[in-house]
This record gives C-alpha cells, sequence and structure tokens, in this order.
C-alpha cells in the first residue's frame, strides 16, 4: 500500500464524481461549520489539506471564508475542484499537494483543515506523523489544526478489532496491510484504505511533533447531522490542536 495506490482509488471517474456530487449535495456538515466559526475568522490565511472536489472549501467560501488555498495530492481531483468553480464562478487557488511535503515556508497559514478522514488514508504511521510534523511547521504560532478520524474504540467497530487482533496474531491479515489499525473499506466505487487509530495513538502523534491537543469529540456529540451527511459519512471524531505560541 502506497501513495499511488490511494492516488488510483481517488483518480477512478466514479469516485471522482461522487465527491464532485458531494459539493452542494451534502455541502457543509452542521459540526463543521460550528468549529469552523468558532476557530478561524473570515480573512484568515487557511490551508485545506485533501480538498476533493471541494465541498469543504467552496462551502467556507460560502460562508464568507475568502482566503483559502485548497489542495489534494490527487491531480485529477483538482482538475474537478477547478472546474465546479469555474461552473459556479468562484475564485479559489488550488494546488497539487502531497501532506507529508507541504511546499510552504514555515509560520505561513492561520489555520490548517483535513477534512473526511484524509489524514488517515495516509498509508504507514511514519509518514502520517510526517504530514502532521509538516502542517505543524507551516501553521503560526497560537493557530488551529483540524482534522477527522474513525476510532478504533467505539463500540461500532469493537467487534471488528477484537477479530482483527486475531488475524494479526496469526499472520492471516491482508497482505497488503502495514500495521494493525489499517483497513480496506468496501464500498460501491472500490476499496479505500484507512487507517483506524485509537484515541491515545492520535495524541501521542499530535503531542510528539509539539502541538497542544484542545479538543477531541464525535461527531455526532458535537451536532445532529441531517440525514444527507449521515449517509454521506459514518460517525467521526473531531481532533482540535494548537500550535503553541511559543512553537
Amino acid at each position: 500500500m502506497n501513495n499511488n495506490a490511494i492516488r488510483r482509488y481517488f483518480e477512478d471517474p466514479r469516485v471522482i464524481a461522487y465527491y464532485a456530487a458531494s459539493v452542494k449535495g451534502t455541502g457543509l456538515w452542521v459540526s463543521e461549520q460550528k468549529l469552523f466559526r468558532r476557530l478561524f475568522h473570515p480573512r484568515q490565511h487557511l490551508l485545506e489539506l485533501g480538498c476533493g472536489a471541494g465541498r469543504i472549501a467552496i462551502g467556507m467560501h460560502d460562508l464568507g471564508f475568502n482566503d483559502i488555498l485548497a489542495t489534494d495530492l490527487c491531480p485529477k481531483m483538482v482538475q474537478e475542484f477547478r472546474r465546479i468553480c469555474h461552473l459556479l464562478e468562484i475564485s479559489i487557488p488550488s494546488k497539487v499537494v502531497d501532506a507529508t511535503a507541504i511546499p510552504y515556508e514555515d509560520n505561513i497559514f492561520d489555520g490548517v483543515i483535513f477534512g473526511f478522514n484524509g489524514l488517515m488514508q495516509i498509508p504507514g504511521a511514519a509518514n502520517r506523523q510526517r504530514a502532521i510534523l509538516e502542517v505543524y511547521r507551516v501553521l503560526r504560532p497560537g493557530h488551529f489544526f483540524v482534522f477527522t478520524t474513525h476510532d478504533r474504540d467505539h463500540w461500532k467497530f469493537k467487534d471488528y478489532w477484537k477479530k482483527e487482533q486475531l488475524r494479526w496474531r496469526k499472520g492471516q491479515q491482508q497482505p497488503d496491510l502495514l500495521e494493525f489499525g489499517d483497513m480496506f473499506m468496501d464500498d460501491a466505487l472500490g476499496k479505500l484504505f484507512l487507517h483506524v487509530p485509537t484515541v491515545r495513538e492520535v495524541i501521542d502523534m499530535l503531542k510528539g511533533v509539539g502541538f497542544m491537543v484542545e479538543a477531541n469529540m464525535m461527531r455526532s456529540k458535537l451536532a445532529n447531522e441531517p440525514l444527507k451527511v449521515r449517509e454521506f459519512a459514518d460517525d467521526c471524531r473531531f481532533w482540535v490542536a494548537m500550535k503553541p505560541s511559543g512553537g
């Protein structure tokens, strides 16, 4: 499992169409709106990683956030984002960017967003840690990094992970998986790679690069999302981390 495999999934025309439909069909979640309005100011310079076809960036633009740089690993997804912006007659800068090697100088952004579990679609713990370190580097001190993950300890997944733990102990796990917590989520569009962490794992990664963990909460506790959101995405855990003022 590597970035090429991730790109192949997200550059499948069916996946691109699905993400494009979510821009207006789903839009910003209620939970996202609450957090983004609380943590960010419309005039701040924000970076979105893993923007897909633009559900978050365009939704934030509609809320009045007018200084967002939308980035994604997949060139075809960025192309689709630009196509949608053109159709909507809005201007949002975009760029193909690998989150593990962000091509910007230190302390340049007032906030970073990595939505829809994008961080955990990076294969390999060392690569995810590198991405978090890159976010820390480009984020200004005293500002926030917001992202989501699934939760391996959530009751919905407990039976699955008990069985999966037995497979790993016996060496019977899927050969493409790198570490315990990795999985392939089967959907109508193919097999989506995802790492499902524990809360402790995420806290350790964030603190390991210097972040302060300000909050973490399941989406269902943060907001009562409409049916279209709950059908689009399972419940997930929101994370808010801050780069200390002295960092």
